[in-house]
């Protein structure tokens, strides 16, 4: 049971596969990643490419699109306070800005774009594939100026970070689904309750991790 729903309910969780995206190179597809958000935001011409790549990149891994979007109800509500700033204004004849609504809509479009980039990078790389992939780069880059520090310590701490936000979602379902068996109510509420505790469990899961890196000397990577 944990291991479906980690696989199928949890946001940026590692779906394992053998597809040729899951083959493909960890730092590649970070590159492509960020390529796709840097052409989303640039024009709406890259937007559109943008979709069509994120659509034929979840066909590739046999992911359905709308599952790249779990958990993103937090940028539906950031969405909907866009739309209204830059959609009312009370200076504008009958109110409404048709042009600011477009525009809302266009940027709203761009924000999505980027999470469900970077939600199938999650999915079809290992936290280890990236690492390994950043760090051969990096030190590649070391013997090329001759740098006297062996370790690869800027692979270490990108994907530290990035690997925090798998880990966040997981908490926050692993939390959500104890309310839900405790028939705790959905709402405000529930929120006092899990923010609190989200927050400790990641705190707790961020010690943890630097007592391992110091009892392996923070040194280089297997």
């Amino acid at each position: 049971m944990a291991g479906k729903i980690t696989q199928s309910r949890i946001p940026f969780a590692y779906r394992s596969g053998k597809t040729i995206l899951h083959r493909a190179p960890a730092g590649l597809k970070l590159l492509c990643v960020i390529g796709i958000s840097a052409a989303a935001f640039a024009s709406v011409y890259g937007l559109a490419a943008a979709i069509l790549l994120i659509l034929g990149a979840s066909a590739a891994a046999r992911i359905p699109p709308w599952n790249l979007l779990k958990g993103s109800k937090p940028i539906l509500f950031l969405s909907l306070f866009i739309i209204l700033i830059k959609t009312i204004e009370p200076g504008t004849p009958g109110i409404v800005n048709t042009y600011g609504c477009i525009s809302a809509l266009v940027t709203i479009l761009c924000i999505f774009s980027t999470f469900a980039a970077a939600a199938l990078l999650f999915a079809v790389t290992t936290m280890r594939e990236l690492r390994l992939s950043i760090a051969s780069v990096e030190m590649a880059v070391k013997r090329l100026f001759r740098s006297r520090n062996s370790a690869a310590f800027f692979s270490l701490g990108i994907c530290l970070m990035l690997g925090f936000i798998p880990r966040f979602f997981e908490l926050w379902e692993t939390a959500n689904h104890a309310c839900e068996a405790r028939s705790c109510k959905r709402g405000l509420r529930r929120l006092l309750v899990l923010i609190p505790l989200v927050t400790e469990l990641m705190m707790e899961s961020a010690a943890e991790t630097a007592l391992a890196l110091e009892a392996r000397g923070v040194g280089g990577f297997d």
